[in-house]
């Protein structure tokens, strides 16, 4: 069995410094208030060993849920757990280390063994469970009292309690071969593969039943297209295609393409390639033969001079239509002579105008500057002396704005509204002017298109074309001269197109004797499939795989039966203890006669295990809190006494055992401890913030103690901690 000897802490959880704890006394206590770091102490311990399996929503306990490792006010690069273990071989020091992100560094676990080899990373890892047999739920179950954790046992899921209570006695390692059994769905695997051999056998029957129905409707087609049914044969089908091959040579020299060569086949394989090369030679001289060519080039001709007339046309509208344009608006408005001479005319009107205007603009402001003279003179006096002449006038002012408001402002304003009228004239009738210059314009273009087509004409027909010609009509001419010249061709071509029609039709009648044969080929491959050696390999691989499930069952029958054979010898074994263990600190009429049963879980074959009390009833949900966690306590003690020898671990750590426990219970619990640590060879690491219950473990417990008092922690510095004993 391993002891716990020694833990250095540095940058976990609640320690910012380096700390050191020593284990080399029977009993030691962790005490102080709650906040000082004794839980993270042990945590320590199962994260050394464990690493990141003791985090997270996965170990079952809340409070690891987001759970931070690193301290995050230490200083340092990098959090450092370090414990050693005493074994039967000697020592075994045990690193792990985290980088102060939180993530792990490559060589985050090494292990120094007792002949001075080291292991790092991977190998470290397997090493610590082959050491200690032992996996985070086992630890956290037989070895580590968290309250959350040894609480589920008694209220999670039978399925989950079954697994705990397996771990006390010691039983995981049947579970977990079973379970691997179970998880590596052999049953399924044999089930998918039954599913797919015959899913295959299937497909091959209906791969054969279309080829039985591809054949018979293409027999069909080919008996009602003319083929006889003595011509649905390898040997007949290689005739015809060498009496195509003929036929393809004979049209070609026909078409004036002589020495024309093509490959006949020799066999089924060669069949497919050569319907594909008859038909590409047959497209091939054809395109090529010089009656075709002309065909072709006369086709090009009539494209080319049906678009010259269709644009010649246009351009020829175009121009009607510019010009009818231009003469209706000449016709309307007046040609250029007329629209300048009247322009010029509004311009010499509008010159006199403005001499008008500035006569009167003179005389206004003689006008208005004697108003403002007098006004400023005289304002009271209606005799005023004339500014001009000094002779007095009788209501000068009077007057002279009278003048101003009757005679001036009115004649000025009609000039203008004359002069702007003018203006307005002139402005339209170079409007009309610059309008007729963009409809000359538009015809001289128009008139430049249809030049330009004319000579596309001329040089379509090779001559040269007068303004007696007229373009429409000789193109028209020429387009009659083709066509019945291309008529003439086609004439001569429509018998040797009548033959190739002929050689397409036997070569689709080629191609469909070619896939009735192809079909019955591919339906003799499917059936020789049963007889393959590959075939047979596969019918006895399954086989043998019904076989190796049959095994497999057997031995999943014989691991529960001797997991559930060890739990019942172990919990008959550990009966009393837990029964007393429980009357001990509970003392309560529902734990009396405490046992637990074992039975066979029927849908895993597993171990069931079911807690009841004297009476048969099941105890659990009539405790209070207290009794529910002197129950949980008296479990964890007592399974742990029946798995004995088989835990590698020499000694418990507690996490604040008495929560809701009363005085009563308290002194209690201590008396069972003092056993524990007396009479089963257990160190004892305990942690609690209870003064009461670290005072009666110091005044009670018999085994030399060493205790660690937890004060002061702070941010920078973590706790601070002392050894008193």
């Amino acid at each position: 069995m391993f002891r716990l000897r020694q833990l250095n802490v540095h940058g976990f959880r609640g320690f910012t410094d380096q700390q050191q704890f020593g284990f080399d006394k029977p009993v030691t206590l962790l005490t102080g208030e709650n906040q000082r770091g004794k839980s993270s102490t042990l945590n320590a311990v199962e994260w050394c060993l464990f690493g990141d399996k003791c985090i997270g929503k996965k170990t079952g306990i809340r409070e690891r849920i987001d759970w931070e490792v690193a301290n995050r006010y230490t200083q340092d690069t990098s959090v450092t757990v370090e414990t050693e273990f005493e074994g039967p071989d000697g020592k075994y020091l045990i690193t792990r280390e985290l980088d102060n992100n939180g993530k792990r560094n490559a060589g985050s676990l090494v292990i120094m063994m007792p002949d001075g080899a080291t292991l790092r990373d991977d190998e470290a890892e397997a090493q610590v469970y082959a050491l200690f047999r032992t996996s985070f739920q086992d630890f956290m179950t037989t070895v580590y009292q968290h309250q959350e954790s040894i609480r589920a046992i008694l209220i999670q899921e039978p399925k989950e309690r079954n697994d705990a209570i397996d771990r006390l006695l010691g039983l995981s390692e049947y579970r977990e071969l079973a379970r691997g059994m179970t998880e590596s769905k052999i049953e399924k695997s044999l089930k998918d593969m039954s599913n797919s051999f015959e899913h295959f056998r299937t497909r091959a029957q209906e791969r054969i039943r279309i080829y039985d129905k591809e054949v018979s409707e293409k027999r069909k087609k080919a008996i009602a297209e003319g083929v006889k049914e003595d011509d649905i044969s390898e040997e007949q089908l290689l005739r015809h295609a060498e009496a195509i091959g003929k036929a393809v040579i004979s049209l070609a020299s026909e078409l004036g393409i002589s020495e024309l060569q093509i490959d006949l086949p020799v066999n089924f394989e060669q069949l497919e390639r050569f319907r594909d090369d008859a038909k590409d030679k047959i497209d091939f001289v054809w395109l090529k033969s010089p009656d075709v060519a002309k065909l072709a080039e006369f086709e090009q001709r009539k494209l080319q001079l049906t678009s010259l007339l269709k644009n010649y046309e246009t351009a020829k509208q175009g121009e009607t239509k510019a010009q009818t344009e231009r003469d209706e608006f000449a016709k309307q408005h007046g040609d250029e002579t007329k629209l300048v001479k009247t322009g010029k005319a509004k311009q010499q009107e509008i010159a006199k105008l403005d001499e008008e205007i500035a006569g009167l603009n003179s005389r206004a402001n003689l006008v208005r500057e004697a108003i403002q003279y007098l006004r400023n003179a005289a304002p009271e006096d209606t005799t005023t002396a004339c500014p001009l002449c000094g002779a007095d006038v009788p209501d000068l002012l009077v007057d002279l704005e009278g003048e101003w408001e009757k005679k001036i402002i009115a004649s000025v304003g009609n000039l203008d509204q004359k002069r702007k009228n003018e203006q307005a004239q002139l402005e339209q009738m170079r409007s009309r002017l610059r309008e007729l210059k963009e409809l000359d314009k538009a015809v001289t273009e128009a008139h430049k298109r249809i030049e330009r087509w004319v000579d596309e004409i001329a040089s379509a027909l090779q001559r040269e074309l007068t303004e007696q010609d007229d373009p429409a009509a000789l193109v028209n001419a020429r387009l009659v001269e083709i066509t019945t010249e291309s008529d003439s061709k086609k004439t001569a071509l429509q018998e040797k197109g009548e033959k190739r029609k002929e050689i397409f039709e036997e070569l689709g009648k080629l191609r469909i004797i070619h896939d009735i044969l192809s079909y019955k080929k591919k339906r003799e491959i499917v059936e020789r499939i049963w007889e393959t050696s590959e075939f047979e390999h596969l019918q006895s691989a399954m086989d043998q795989a019904s076989l190796f499930l049959e095994d497999v069952n057997v031995i999943k029958r014989c691991l529960a039966a001797e997991s559930r054979e060890e739990a019942e010898a172990k919990i008959e074994i550990a009966g009393a203890s837990l029964a007393r263990y429980c009357c001990r600190i509970a003392n309560h009429p529902a734990t009396r006669g405490l046992t637990i049963k074992v039975s066979e879980d029927p849908r895993t074959g597993l171990n069931s295990y079911a807690i009841e009390s004297e009476d048969g009833s099941d105890p659990i949900p009539i405790l209070s809190q207290g009794g529910f966690n002197c129950l949980a306590l008296s479990l964890f003690f007592g399974l742990a006494e029946a798995a004995g020898g088989s835990q590698p671990f020499a000694f418990l750590m507690l996490d604040d055992p008495t929560q809701s426990l009363g005085p009563e219970m308290k002194r209690q619990l201590v008396a069972v401890l003092e056993d524990i640590a007396k009479d089963k060879d257990k160190e004892l690491i305990i942690s609690t913030p209870d003064a009461e219950f670290a005072d009666l473990l110091r005044e009670n417990i018999t085994k030399s103690k060493a205790i660690y008092d937890f004060t002061d922690w702070t941010e920078g510095n973590g706790p601070k901690i002392s050894r008193i004993l």
